[in-house]
């Protein structure tokens, strides 16, 4: 879809998470932020693992296609990233600048980048037939995102 309208990967994330924003509120003043926030984290993981699956295809994700697919949320913006650990089975990366962080302060909703932002790399990375573990994040004021992706069932 984004190579078809010619915007990067951070615009596309941007117009769907500013459509996105009004409706978690109006949810979160309707059904209370728990049960709101579980429905919303329900349908992305759904449509994520769902994404990532069709973008994937027949040919199995490499740690190469990875890191080009990681470095290309970057496109454009302030994202700085270091890699720690690359092989044919794992990929850890480290990021120390979010551009993601930044817009979500930008429209004041900080407080929804984990749910509309963060939590979907879970989704995205499963769909690609990839395990992800993460203990902190900038949007979380962690100060960095430590990305630990491997290969399911290596």
């Amino acid at each position: 879809m984004t190579e078809d309208m010619k915007i990067t990967p951070f615009q596309h994330i941007k117009l769907t998470v500013e459509a996105q924003i009004p409706l978690v509120r109006a949810m979160e003043k309707e059904l209370g932020r728990d049960k709101a926030h579980a429905l919303v984290r329900e349908t992305l993981d759904s449509r994520n693992r769902a994404i990532s699956k069709a973008r994937a295809g027949k040919e199995p994700m490499t740690i190469p296609k990875l890191e080009a697919e990681f470095a290309s949320f970057g496109i454009g913006v302030d994202f700085e990233f270091d890699v720690q650990k690359r092989t044919d089975k794992e990929f850890h990366v480290d990021v120390h600048k979010c551009a993601y962080t930044r817009m979500m302060e930008e429209v004041d909703a900080r407080d929804l980048g984990p749910l509309l932002i963060c939590n979907c790399d879970f989704a995205l990375a499963e769909g690609l037939g990839l395990e992800l573990k993460r203990e902190k994040t900038c949007m979380k004021g962690d100060g960095m995102c430590d990305f630990r992706f491997r290969k399911v069932g290596e």
